[in-house]
């Protein structure tokens, strides 16, 4: 195999796959559903995209030092710091804040950083509120979550219903509770799953019933890298999320009676 790392994570790799750069590539569900229709951040509809499985939900999670804030729908004016520019997370925090009837021009001030810098700016008190979209729990969220008191917004069901009208992507998730230091009570949000993508051309049928039969045979073997995939399932991986199976994978999931 032949590995390339670039950055622009889930939106370079739509990018390359479609454009015969790369056989495969990890995505994630909002970004795709937005290149196959042409929406921004893509200047032009994505050919060539075929979904091979899908693996764990990445949640948008919105940590606040500011105790008063409920939702997006308070942060006019304040200090946001979210991923940098052409991220997926980045378009996430657009979307969100659209959603809630506001923009980058109604915040005090909004930073673009990494995940570790974000935290920092938290704890310094440089932002008031971050935006990243991973999993549950995330390493430096929980390094936040042990030096300060943090409340994590909840995305309201009038926010997400024009999130998801605007992206059928989108699915309504929950931050378990428990799940960071001093968060008893669950967190309504939204997020949706990272997947796995092909070139419906330049890889054929047998080589993606291959590689999706070697992941339903031996898949939960990856929840030594991330936990919730110790229980994943071909039915899991099978899930219908707007994005057309590699004909190789379908075939598969059928075999395995997952579809």
């Amino acid at each position: 195999m032949e590995v390339t790392i670039r950055p622009g994570a889930g939106l370079i790799n739509l990018k390359g796959v479609s454009g015969g750069k790369a056989h495969m590539g990890w995505s994630l569900v909002m970004s795709a559903v937005d290149g196959l229709n042409g929406n921004a951040p893509f200047k032009k509809k994505l050919g060539d995209i075929c979904n091979l499985a899908s693996f764990y939900n990445n949640y948008l999670q919105i940590p606040t030092t500011n105790h008063d804030l409920n939702s997006a729908a308070d942060l006019k004016g304040k200090n946001l710091v979210t991923l940098p520019r052409g991220n997926t997370t980045e378009v996430g925090a657009q979307a969100l804040l659209k959603a809630a009837g506001l923009s980058y021009d109604a915040m005090g001030k909004v930073n673009f950083a990494s995940i570790s810098d974000g935290v920092n700016m938290l704890k310094d008190g440089q932002a008031d509120v971050m935006m990243t979209i991973t999993s549950v729990p995330n390493g430096s969220l929980l390094d936040l979550t042990n030096s300060r008191k943090i409340k994590f917004l909840t995305i309201t069901d009038e926010q997400f219903a024009n999130m998801k009208k605007a992206n059928a992507g989108w699915g309504r998730l929950t931050i378990p509770a428990n799940s960071y230091p001093n968060q008893t009570e669950p967190v309504t949000i939204a997020g949706f799953p990272a997947h796995l993508i092909l070139n419906c051309s330049m890889v054929s049928e047998d080589t993606a019933y291959k590689i999706t039969k070697a992941l339903i045979k031996r898949g939960q073997e990856l929840g030594a890298i991330v936990k919730t995939l110790s229980t994943l399932t071909p039915k899991a991986m099978a899930n219908d999320i707007g994005v057309p199976l590699h004909p190789g994978s379908a075939k598969a999931y059928k075999e395995a009676g997952a579809l």
